[in-house]
């Protein structure tokens, strides 16, 4: 199956069979720009005109915690002429590749949050010791991403600096519109109900950013242990506060959602004011595939709007 510019993925069963086509002519042709995850391509894709082929790694619904690079992986990255990875070990395994591809010269490299880590490493949230990653959830912090990366861009493809600027301004002044939409958004709910419950930590920028009191099974990484008493501590969390909604993500079992649903159950007993349902899913750390309504930032920006304030608001 070859691979079609500037379409992303839909599922992970295409996205391993589309990227299983070494043969195909559009990857060994070796202008293209290949992009680690469906948020970073989304970006490029925003910006770069449209002929210039966009090729992911990770397609729509792949979690980029546990991605295990292959020896294809690298054959791709020997193939692309600029490769853009999201950095801060989002891509796990996958990131000590990309420095190490950077650090040797095989092709070129940029890491879009490599410029927040090493010049504004205060605006970005740690836990557990480690950078998070998911700095997207606070749209005025990924909206400084986009200079950086249209300047590689534009150095790449001289002939499209132009474009590639203008591309920048106007997304720039789209993501900033976003800042206040999602702000507006959040303050909309009651203040008691603005408490965020999900599988793992991808969150943490959201609610730093708009006003949530964000709580997660997991820590940044879906490839961190879930721990019992930290299950327990939550189920305990959302009954004394009377919390009666948690939310599914795209790339997450929902088997620890479960469970936690299952330990506020047994704490609370008989009781009829706790009650703890599921509000929905949430797209954390991938934008959706064709027809899921979060197929770009800013539609997966919204989505999750949508089903936070409605979930919330609504108790």
């Amino acid at each position: 199956m070859g691979i079609h510019r500037r379409r992303f993925l839909a599922t992970p069963g295409l996205a391993a069979l589309t990227l299983g086509g070494l043969g195909c002519a559009n990857w060994e042709q070796g202008d293209h720009v290949l992009a680690t995850t469906t948020l970073v391509g989304d970006l490029v894709r925003q910006l770069l005109p449209t002929e210039i082929p966009v090729f992911l790694l990770m397609g729509p619904g792949i979690d980029p915690h546990t991605y295990e690079p292959t020896a294809r992986t690298v054959a791709h990255i020997q193939q692309a002429r600029l490769i853009v990875g999201h950095g801060l070990h989002l891509e796990g395994r996958l990131t000590e590749l990309l420095e190490a591809t950077h650090e040797h010269g095989l092709r070129r490299v940029f890491l879009v949050t490599r410029h927040l880590e090493n010049l504004h490493p205060n605006r970005l949230r740690k836990s557990d010791g480690q950078w998070d990653p998911h700095i997207w959830f606070d749209a005025a912090l990924w909206s400084d991403t986009i200079q950086p990366l249209a300047r590689t861009l534009a150095e790449v493809y001289p002939r499209h600096r132009t474009p590639i600027e203008e591309k920048g301004h106007l997304l720039m002044s789209e993501f900033k519109n976003l800042h206040r939409e999602m702000l507006d958004g959040i303050q909309s709910i009651p203040p008691s109900r603005r408490i965020l419950i999900t599988s793992h930590d991808a969150f943490g920028y959201l609610g730093q950013a708009y006003g949530l009191e964000v709580h997660a099974i997991q820590g940044i990484s879906t490839a961190a242990e879930v721990s019992e008493s930290s299950l327990r501590e939550l189920a305990n969390l959302a009954v004394d506060r009377k919390v009666s909604v948690g939310f599914l993500e795209s790339t997450v079992s929902p088997r620890t959602l479960e469970k936690l649903r299952a330990l506020i159950r047994a704490r609370a007993g008989r009781s009829t004011e706790t009650s703890f349902r599921l509000g929905g899913e949430l797209f954390s750390d991938s934008l959706g595939g064709v027809g899921s309504g979060a197929e770009t930032y800013q539609a997966m920006m919204r989505h999750n709007l949508r089903v936070i304030s409605g979930a919330l608001s609504h108790g």
